[in-house]
């Protein structure tokens, strides 16, 4: 949902309480009503992206049984994935973006949370599209085509700066393969 509309639900669900509770507020005219209105939609929208980052936040850390391992048995394995970039697209507040070293993650939802992850290895190529008004606004769709079968076309939508970050995809997605001894192949 746009965030104009969450603002507008905000806003109706607003007055109807403050109508059935029998409230009347004469002492501020109708802007600046609707200013304070827009002022606690505000409020509760970072506060909802706040439990949404914390709660994102602890799924990952890791589990009881790599936290009791020692620490030389998690270094000697590979080396930790790192968060390489993180967004969202312009006006949303229940879609987030994650690139990390190994993979793409989709995490959708405000408390609950729907997550879909494209493995940087299986990335075959990306695509850049901005129309006119996404330009002036410096924000476009990123188009992923991977070899995974249940995500084989994946597009990340109003992306802010999205020629940047088709590059940290580009060069996360070269690293990693890389980093796993993967060779480029052309097939005719």
């Amino acid at each position: 949902m746009q965030s104009d509309a969450m603002r507008a639900i905000f806003q109706q669900t607003f007055q109807r309480s403050l109508a059935n509770a029998g409230v009347q507020i004469t002492a501020l005219p109708p802007e600046e009503l609707n200013t304070l209105v827009d002022a606690l939609a505000e409020s509760t929208f970072a506060v909802l992206e706040a439990i949404e980052d914390e709660s994102a936040a602890a799924q990952t850390r890791p589990s009881y049984a790599a936290r009791s391992m020692p620490p030389a048995a998690l270094a000697d394995d590979e080396p930790e994935e790192q968060l390489v970039w993180k967004g969202r697209p312009y006006l949303s507040i229940g879609l987030r973006y994650e690139l990390t070293t190994e993979r793409l993650r989709i995490i959708r939802g405000l408390l609950s949370h729907n997550l879909e992850e494209i493995e940087l290895v299986r990335v075959r190529d990306t695509k850049v599209k901005q129309h006119m008004g996404e330009r002036a606004l410096n924000v476009g769709d990123i188009t992923i085509y991977s070899n995974d079968p249940t995500t084989p076309e994946f597009v990340l939508n109003n992306v802010p700066d999205p020629i940047e970050v088709r590059e940290l995809i580009r060069k996360a997605t070269l690293d990693e393969k890389r980093r796993r001894g993967l060779a480029y192949r052309e097939e005719m």
